[in-house]
C-alpha cells in the first residue's frame, strides 16, 4: 500500500486545514485583544491560558478517539470549530466581541484542537500498512507541529493584511467545509 493512499491523504488534509486555521484564528483574536485594549501582557496572558484547557483534555481526546468511530469525531470536531467561528463572526459584527468572550472562543478553538488530534493519530494504523506507519505518523506529528508554529506567524500577518472579520470569515468557511469532506 503506498503511503499516500485516499483515505490517509483526506486525513492528512483535513488535520492540516482543522489544526492551521484554529492556530491562525487563535493568533489573530489574540492579536485583536491587543487592538482594542493596547496591553500586550493581555494579548500574551489570553494566548497563553486559552490553551491550557486544551492540554489538559488531550488524554480524554484519546479517549474518546478509542470508543468512537474516528472518522465521524473528525467531522463533529470540524462542524464545532465551524460552530464557534460563526459564533465569532456574529458577536463581532454586532460589537460583543469583548476581550472575555475572546478568550472564551480561543479557549474552545483550543480545545477543539487538542481533542481533535488523538483522533488523527488513531486512525493511522487503520489506514496505513506497518510498513508506513513510522512515516504516516512523522508526518501527522509535523503536521501538528508545523501548525502550531507556523499559524501564529500566518495569523499576524493575515490579521494585518485583511483584518479579522475576513479572517473569521475564512476560518469558518474552512472548517464548515472541512466538516463536509468524507
Amino acid at each position: 500500500m503506498k503511503l499516500f493512499n485516499k483515505n490517509f491523504s483526506l486525513v492528512v488534509l483535513g488535520q492540516i486545514v482543522s489544526l492551521f486555521a484554529a492556530s491562525i484564528l487563535r493568533f489573530a483574536l489574540s492579536t485583536y485583544i491587543l487592538d482594542i485594549t493596547g496591553r500586550p501582557d493581555l494579548f500574551a496572558l489570553v494566548f497563553a491560558v486559552s490553551a491550557v484547557p486544551g492540554v489538559l483534555l488531550s488524554p480524554l481526546g484519546g479517549a474518546i478517539a478509542d470508543r468512537f468511530n474516528r472518522r465521524n469525531l473528525m467531522v463533529i470536531f470540524d462542524f464545532a470549530s465551524s460552530t464557534v467561528a460563526l459564533s465569532a463572526a456574529l458577536l463581532f459584527a454586532q460589537g460583543l466581541l469583548t476581550v472575555s468572550v475572546v478568550g472564551i472562543i480561543m479557549t474552545l478553538l483550543a480545545m477543539i484542537s487538542f481533542i481533535y488530534q488523538p483522533a488523527v493519530q488513531a486512525s493511522i494504523p487503520v489506514l496505513q500498512t506497518e510498513g508506513n506507519l513510522e512515516k504516516a505518523n512523522g508526518i501527522v506529528m509535523g503536521v501538528g507541529a508545523l501548525s502550531g508554529l507556523s499559524g501564529p506567524i500566518v495569523g499576524g500577518l493575515l490579521y494585518g493584511l485583511v483584518g479579522l472579520k475576513v479572517l473569521i470569515e475564512i476560518s469558518c468557511l474552512a472548517f464548515f467545509l472541512q466538516s463536509w469532506r468524507f
